[in-house]
């Protein structure tokens, strides 16, 4: 919040959302309780995507932003971010970031997009969208002469401004229940229905990543990575039957390589987990339809060894081997990485 009251901008509205905090919240928000633009709104606790949404249901400002309450803004973000986009005419403007893995000790790094401007479908479809929504054939295809990690960028909705009237008329917002990841998807539906999209260098944001934080926890959770992984196959579905629906094109190739690689990391992770769990979160992940197409469609013949072993496996329905090495690689003490 004193991120916030620091900008050199003082035209919009503040909506803090209280989402059935268990501790002292409200009382700490009362000191704001005067400023005649700060609204605070108490809810049962529905989860981030749902509080989000709430906050959304009451915004008046001609554009949105979403901040996460643990991290904090640099001078001049709004400023300079709303200029930007009344003067390109945005339906969606994004800026660089820090992230401060706390976790490490501190340690930092920046994300500093190029400075453009896509202003048409085809140009938001070629070079904007495959940046945030995973690994696709492309990249597959390029991984060994042109790191694919360097192409993609933070899809997080604190990155984006985003104009209302685009998301109120077409009836876009974070989808209850997704836990991880829940704002990349609402990006992604955003630059679909898009026109205009504007990247700005500046870096504005400071995410902050705690031991304790969502996406640490999600990750080393087996319920909660297996959860993350089918969600994202159901959520990216959804994106994909947009596409077909607004432009009659298949994005699936845009990220069907996400998709074969989200069964290699569960099995990765799932090293120290009893064989019998690892195994059965395999198994349920590959049951999925979309996970089938992407093992039937995607070649791998781009990937780095590393990679590619793996994900062969998964291609060729030997998941379950690739778990039962996996755990005997652990007892050995061979130590293997996630993506």
């Amino acid at each position: 919040m004193d991120s916030i009251l620091m900008q050199d901008f003082s035209d919009y509205e503040i909506i803090i959302v209280n989402d059935g905090s268990p501790d002292n919240l409200l009382e700490v928000c009362e000191k704001w309780n005067d400023l005649p633009n700060v609204r605070i709104l108490t809810t049962p606790n529905q989860g981030v995507a749902q509080a989000r949404n709430e906050g959304l249901n009451i915004a008046k400002g001609e554009y949105i932003y979403f901040m996460d309450p643990d991290d904090y803004l640099n001078q001049g973000l709004f400023s300079t971010i709303y200029r930007k986009a009344k003067e390109e005419d945005c339906d969606a403007i994004y800026f660089g970031c820090r992230t401060i893995e706390e976790y490490r000790g501190n340690w930092t790094y920046d994300t500093i997009t190029k400075e453009c401007c896509y202003d048409s479908h085809e140009s938001i479809m070629k070079d904007c969208i495959h940046k945030f929504i995973g690994f696709g054939q492309r990249d597959f295809d390029n991984w060994m002469h042109d790191n694919p990690w360097k192409n993609k960028e933070f899809a997080s909705v604190w990155r984006f401004m985003f104009r209302r009237s685009l998301l109120e008329e077409n009836n876009i917002s974070f989808s209850k229940g997704v836990k991880l990841s829940e704002d990349k998807y609402f990006v992604l539906n955003v630059l679909l229905h898009s026109t205009k999209v504007c990247a700005v260098e500046d870096v504005f944001y400071n995410y902050i990543m705690r031991a304790n934080g969502g996406l640490v926890n999600s990750l080393s959770n087996s319920k909660n990575l297996l959860k993350a992984k089918i969600d994202g196959v159901v959520e990216r579905a959804k994106l994909r039957t947009i596409a077909k629906t607004l432009y009659g094109e298949d994005i699936f190739s845009m990220y069907s390589g996400t998709v074969v690689l989200g069964a290699v990391e569960i099995a990765v992770r799932g090293a120290k987990l009893p064989i019998s769990t690892c195994l059965k979160d395999v198994r349920t992940y590959m049951a999925l339809d979309d996970v089938k197409e992407a093992c039937r469609s995607i070649s791998l013949g781009g990937l780095p060894l590393k990679f590619r072993v793996p994900s062969i496996m998964v291609k060729y329905r030997m998941a379950s081997l690739l778990v039962v090495l996996i755990h005997l690689a652990d007892k050995f003490g061979v130590k293997l990485s996630a993506f």
